[in-house]
């Protein structure tokens, strides 16, 4: 059985048009939230109640596609005006993800509790 597309191609796409992955690294958390539509909906109808807090996978979760989005665009935008090969472009962004998720797994506890205190302080703030 086989995928009904081809990595290859994909690559080959990419080298000849580095705007795409341009593209991606601009749009790709919006994808993602298109996926909370069904959970809202769920949540309408009382089939799915989310909690209140966010624990500490989704907090770090959260923390690599933020960071990873605003890093990857604005490095990724600097390479193709710069004149990088796509594939090259491509490798950049990919070790980039694999660094931020790397340095958030080690640092998770630490840069939830420092998330934690400055909410707190905006909170006493408001």
């Amino acid at each position: 059985m086989e995928l009904p597309f081809s990595f290859i191609e994909i690559l080959r796409h990419i080298e000849s048009e580095p705007g795409v992955l341009v593209a991606f690294s601009a749009f790709h958390p919006f994808a993602l939230l298109l996926l909370t539509i069904p959970l809202w909906l769920f949540k309408k109808l009382g089939i799915y109640t989310p909690k209140e807090t966010t624990g500490i996978f989704g907090f770090s979760v959260i923390v690599i596609l933020m960071v990873g989005w605003l890093l990857g665009f604005v490095s990724q935008i600097l390479l193709m005006f710069m004149g990088v090969q796509g594939m090259k472009m491509l490798l950049i962004y990919i070790s980039m993800y694999f660094c931020i998720t790397g340095f958030v797994i080690v640092n998770a506890r630490g840069l939830q509790k420092q998330f934690d205190r400055d909410m707190l302080k905006k909170k006493k703030l408001a």
